[in-house]
């Protein structure tokens, strides 16, 4: 049984203007046109298009359905690209492991303090005895 992957894009929305259509309809048709011969180059087959509805915001409280035509595309996927793409699919499946979630992992040999020294605000909050002395005669008067 073939694999196949899927390509979606937005349908066009203009028509393109080319010498010779001056309808809407044959301008909307030769977008089209350029887009599935475009994919097709790609080796994509095209096999339909689909309107999906789409929530949107519509002010600041309340909500609307808008609806959106995408063209589906669809190619065989080659053996080697299926057995990579298996293989790629594998190895992302794979847990890591974090050494802060394994709790047998020793913690990392970083040198730390034994014990936790007063930080530079608690020196900063020493005065010298100059200064002491300065701030008491302030005080006294």
């Amino acid at each position: 049984m073939p694999l196949y992957e899927y390509l979606t894009v937005p349908a066009p929305r203009k028509g393109e203007k080319i010498r010779g259509i001056k309808t809407s309809e044959g301008r909307i048709a030769q977008a089209m046109q350029s887009v599935l011969n475009e994919k097709g180059a790609e080796g994509w087959e095209y096999i339909r298009a689909d309107l999906l509805p789409m929530e949107e915001r519509s002010g600041l409280t309340s909500k609307a359905v808008t609806y959106h035509t995408v063209l589906v595309f669809r190619r065989e996927r080659d053996a080697t690209a299926v057995a990579t793409a298996a293989t790629t699919e594998q190895a992302a499946v794979q847990p890591r492991k974090s050494p802060v979630a394994d709790r047998n992992t020793p913690p990392p040999s970083v040198p730390f303090p034994s014990h936790a020294e007063k930080g530079a605000g608690a020196n900063a909050r020493r005065l010298s005895p100059d200064v002491a002395d300065e701030i008491a005669e302030d005080r006294e008067s």
